[in-house]
């Protein structure tokens, strides 16, 4: 890292010390409070904990319209099979390597950290009136975002430093919503022999960017594992842990025949073997006594498990990879009487809302489920015209040589959330390269950094 940017890093080396896992965000949202009131800025710390940090301009610049910086402070815990990370009291273990900043076995928390730290560091530079916005909970229910008083967002002009990819400027995001399902099973006492699987070895990721790229998705490898052992009994089911994160490990308990069971475990290593990463699966012999799904339910739980679509679903251009819809098989868990069953549904526009839900809603009726939809948020609509956009654009090009790409995410950004609330705001959303988001192989490059960072700074400095 160059010396203009080594602030950012420092920032960004503070924020990874403390927690925060969605939902966990009091100590990170009380530091930048904290953080805010000792530089002398104007700071609010809502009810949600969101912070605002209102920046007073550098002298002589202060007729520039305000701009909104705005990340948010939370961050997906995800972490290799072996790691001992606990991520309610440790911090993040920071390592370089060349050009490149990852964590140890553990999600690094660029996404979205780097946005927030490079947003206090800009806040240091020369520019007009500005706002820092961080919000809390956005991998989850983005709720932060959405009780975020509209008056906080009073302005021209917002940059959402939440991308992905260097020299993509992100004009459009996705909208989505949650599918929670509760599939009841029937019971019966057994008492012998049973087996304890664990499978591993799926890349996982971003489930809005990573869904198209043939990540596979361990809930349905178990799904096969149960549709195909004679007469299974499921005894326990644990299978992935965020919304947002396509699952690429999971374990299951089950009474089986053992010789059904490898025949099982042999077709499911042919079926997936094209998948990214290398599918393994790790079965002990052991005993069970107590209550266990019976053969008749497992059955159905499978079949519901593999009828459940999940992976892309619509294109608005195939070649390109370029999404309109898809879905993500999330989790699934036996929790006390059911299992528990999320799906994240995503979608370009509001009209395939309900027509995409349907499909869900309807193979849960069939096997007799219960089902809500929760946590929807807005998809951000694409503007027309746009001189900010222009600006930006113009910028990036003096600086690398290259033109922006602009482009729509598949990914669910509160930039949605903050148009339904001023839709006379600009926005614009970038980042550094950052990859492997939402998994423990997220990296972030250090030169990539850099460059946007120069790129903000400029923006700040020239926009009229």
């Amino acid at each position: 890292m160059n010396l203009e940017t080594k602030k950012v890093f420092d920032y960004f080396e503070k924020l990874s010390q403390i927690p925060r896992e969605s939902g966990n965000e009091k100590e990170v949202s009380d530091f930048l409070k904290k953080f805010g009131e000792e530089k002398g800025y104007e700071v609010v710390q809502d009810e949600s904990l969101n912070i605002i940090m209102e920046v007073p301009a550098t002298k002589g610049m202060e007729d520039k319209p305000k701009v909104i910086l705005q990340g948010h402070m939370d961050m997906v815990c995800e972490k290799g099979k072996d790691s001992k990370h606990n991520f309610e009291t440790d911090p993040i273990e920071l390592i370089t390597e060349g050009d490149f900043l990852h964590a140890n076995d553990t999600t690094l928390g660029a996404d979205d950290g780097i946005g927030v730290a490079m947003s206090l560091a800009l806040a240091e530079e020369e520019h007009g009136p500005l706002k820092i916005i961080v919000t809390v909970s956005e991998e989850t229910d983005m709720h932060g975002a959405k009780d975020l008083d509209a008056k906080y967002l009073e302005g021209k002009y917002l940059i959402n430093i939440d991308s992905e990819e260097e020299g993509i400027l992100t004009v459009s995001s996705a909208g989505g919503k949650l599918l929670k399902s509760k599939f009841k099973f029937q019971e019966e006492d057994y008492s012998g022999d049973a087996f304890k699987i664990n499978l591993h070895g799926f890349l996982g990721g971003h489930s809005g960017m990573e869904i198209a790229n043939n990540r596979g998705n361990m809930i349905k490898v178990i799904a096969e594992i149960l549709n195909k052992v004679d007469n299974a009994k499921l005894i326990d089911i644990d299978c992935g842990t965020k919304q947002n994160a396509i699952p690429r490990e999971g374990k299951v308990s089950l009474v089986a025949d053992e010789k059904s069971l490898d025949e099982a475990i042999k077709f499911v290593k042919e079926k997936f073997k094209d998948v990214a990463g290398e599918l393994t699966i790790e079965c002990e012999k052991t005993s069970h006594q107590g209550r266990v799904l019976t053969a008749e339910s497992t059955e159905k739980l499978a079949k519901y498990l593999l009828e459940l679509p999940t992976g892309p679903h619509t294109f608005i251009n195939e070649e390109k990879k370029v999404l309109e819809s898809s879905s993500n098989l999330a989790i699934a868990k036996k929790v006390n009487d059911a299992i528990e069953v999320f799906v994240s549904l995503r979608f370009a526009s509001s009209s395939l809302s309900e027509e995409f839900g349907n499909i869900y809603l309807d193979i849960v009726k069939n096997y007799g489920a219960e089902a809500e939809f929760i946590n929807p948020y807005p998809e951000w609509e694409y503007r027309e015209e746009s001189d900010f956009r222009e600006l930006v654009e113009r910028i990036y090009k003096e600086l690398s040589g290259t033109s922006m790409e602009e482009e729509f995410t598949h990914g669910g950004l509160e930039c949605g959330v903050f148009f339904t609330k001023n839709r006379e705001l600009d926005i614009v959303s970038i980042g550094p390269n950052i990859t492997g988001a939402h998994s423990q192989k997220e990296t972030l490059s250090i030169s990539s950094t850099n460059r946007v960072y120069e790129h903000l700074k400029k923006v700040l400095k020239e926009i009229k």
